[in-house]
């Protein structure tokens, strides 16, 4: 990948992250000690971050340093529903154990559920037919 592209992605993933946990550049920019117009031009892909400067950073974000580099692209769907976990993951972090637990049974259960509804949908479009006592698909 070209420097100028990775920049650009790395920056955008940044920015994508901070806006996430709802820090300002500015907030980014005091916590780490920078000033905010350097945080703008990482976020933009005009400037290049030292490793121990996206360490700063993803610390403050309360992510991991690889998770910065998590920009591959994804369908619009897929962008969608990662946002969503990420908000409800952040609002998640004050939570006890057992209502963390209960949570996750629970999106479980509604999981399981909608691909029982899909496949159910699925065979409703293409009925299987019986020949000879055997069942083929239409």
């Amino acid at each position: 990948m070209e420097n100028a592209v990775l920049l650009k992605k790395l920056g955008h993933r940044i920015r994508e992250l901070r806006k996430l946990k709802n820090i300002s550049q500015m907030e980014l920019a005091y916590s780490i000690e920078m000033s905010m117009n350097t945080i703008s031009y990482i976020e933009l892909g005009k400037t290049a971050a030292k490793i121990d400067t996206l360490n700063k950073i993803a610390q403050r974000l309360g992510v991991e340093i690889d998770d910065l580099f998590d920009f591959f692209e994804v369908p619009q769907t897929n962008k969608i529903i990662r946002k969503k976990v990420e908000e409800i993951s952040h609002k998640m972090i004050e939570c006890d154990q057992e209502l963390i637990s209960t949570i996750s049974q629970m999106v479980n259960l509604m999981i399981k559920h909608n691909q029982n509804c899909l496949a159910a949908k699925s065979k409703k479009k293409n009925p299987a037919v019986k020949t000879n006592g055997k069942s083929f698909k239409k």
